[in-house]
């Protein structure tokens, strides 16, 4: 579940580049097979033997020997041998053995639309098969009286799926604040080559020793320095620009991943994979103000005396307010739809939401609203159309969208504003309470 839920934060998954990382394991009959792992370590071009099982272990059954258990290993039974493992979890037990590598059963227990195909550094040579490929290699070894295996080091290939939003990336629908929708954005989070400390193991493993000042890394924390580079350098072009203004410029240019390769869609990848040299000018944003901040807080159940203490300004909640939590100034929109507890039918809906665009763009211009279409709903703008004047001009607008939507599935919509220049995007999502309550994908 994704917890950066706050709407003043900006929010990112990890997506896949382009460019991935394999390893080959050449097996002694001639089958070569491709795995994952980010492999430096070269064999010079000679094969090992291939042990398994009960051959790597006296002390241990057969169960916990194949997966390469903790302290199964033994040294006098793997040394110059390339162990085979059940398990990536104990790979750290084969280095710790001695064995000159290991191939391994490269599995996460994830659904299959999401990405796990991750290369990481590892203290040995070693490569993650797939389940079909690790059948392969074991049917080779329980097949072949003297099996032997070549590991060779890692290459990069042309990544053709890509972006995909990783396995590991924190997902939606926001658990706290139920109609913001997050992530905001994806960004390269998969196999990023970056800075690294030369005093610590590339591979996180004690004994191994190795210093490098770069290495290969995977998760949220190397997409969200491509983000935080890319506010930054919208902000070297528009220095007056407000965090919020450049969140919106971030969100509202990003090009829409494809939702047949992530069937949560908006709730794993929000506005999209960010595209920065378009985001220096996106034409329109959603600028959200500290009032707004206030407004949602209000909406949000917090007193006014809370609210004060935090923006340190007077401020007062009204009694009846006008907006709602969903009518935050958010550059994408999100409702949850109650239901009738218990119930798995389908239920109508009907959810409004209004906001306000600042022109960033041409003094003079006129925006036209588009929206997506399907089967289960409808979507209409008031007015459908906005005349600017100047830049900074401000305009507000309405989007309603209506339809039936099914237990635990949600609708996926979108609004673009386009000028013949521009196109500003924003995601529309509706999802009903019972989403997560019989949703294999969590």
């Amino acid at each position: 579940m994704c917890v950066s839920l706050a709407p003043w934060i900006l929010s990112v998954g990890a997506s896949s580049t382009d460019r991935g990382i394999v390893t080959k394991v050449a097996l002694g009959n001639g089958t070569v097979l491709t795995g994952k792992s980010v492999n430096s370590f070269s064999l010079n071009g000679k094969s090992f033997p291939l042990a398994y099982g009960k051959e790597v272990s006296r002390k241990c059954d057969e169960d916990d020997a194949r997966d390469c258990y903790e302290d199964c290993l033994e040294p006098s039974l793997v040394k110059g041998k390339i162990v085979l493992c059940r398990l990536s979890d104990f790979i750290d037990e084969v280095f710790k053995a001695g064995a000159i590598g290991t191939v391994f059963l490269h599995e996460t227990f994830l659904p299959q639309f999401q990405v796990d195909d991750v290369s990481d550094v590892l203290p040995l040579a070693a490569a993650g098969l797939k389940a079909k490929d690790f059948d392969l290699i074991q049917n080779y070894f329980n097949s072949t009286k003297s099996s032997e295996v070549n590991i060779l080091t890692s290459e990069t290939v042309r990544n053709l799926d890509a972006p995909r939003v990783a396995g590991f990336s924190s997902k939606g629908p926001n658990v706290i604040v139920l109609d913001i929708l997050k992530p905001d954005v994806t960004a390269p989070g998969i196999e990023i080559i970056a800075a690294y400390s030369p005093l610590a193991s590339p591979s996180d493993t004690d004994k191994d020793h190795r210093s490098v000042n770069y290495t290969v890394l995977s998760g949220t924390s190397m997409a969200c320095p491509h983000v935080a580079g890319a506010a930054v350098y919208v902000k070297s072009f528009h220095p007056n620009w407000s965090p919020s203004t450049i969140k919106s410029a971030l969100m509202t240019t990003a090009w829409r991943m494809d939702p047949k390769k992530d069937e949560l869609a908006e709730f794993a990848y929000g506005a999209g994979h960010i595209d920065p040299i378009k985001a220096l000018d996106p034409g329109l944003v959603y600028e959200t103000l500290q009032g707004d901040y206030i407004n949602f807080l209000c909406n949000m159940g917090y007193t006014s005396a809370t609210i004060a203490k935090i923006f340190k300004t007077n401020a007062t909640c009204p009694a009846n307010p006008q907006t709602t939590i969903k009518d935050l100034n958010y550059p994408s929109m999100t409702s949850q739809i109650k239901t009738a507890k218990g119930s798995k039918s389908a239920v109508p809906f009907s959810e409004k939401f209004t906001r306000t665009v600042t022109n960033v763009g041409a003094g003079k211009s006129t925006y036209k609203a588009t929206t997506s279409v399907g089967p289960a709903y409808n979507v209409t703008v008031v007015p459908s159309a906005l005349t600017f004047a100047e830049v900074n001009e401000k305009k507000t607008f309405e989007v309603v969208i209506s339809g039936t939507i099914e237990y635990g599935k949600m609708v996926s919509a979108s609004l673009e504003w386009s000028d013949g220049v521009h196109k500003v995007r924003s995601p529309i999502v509706v999802y009903p309470d019972n989403f997560l309550d019989d949703n294999s994908m969590f």
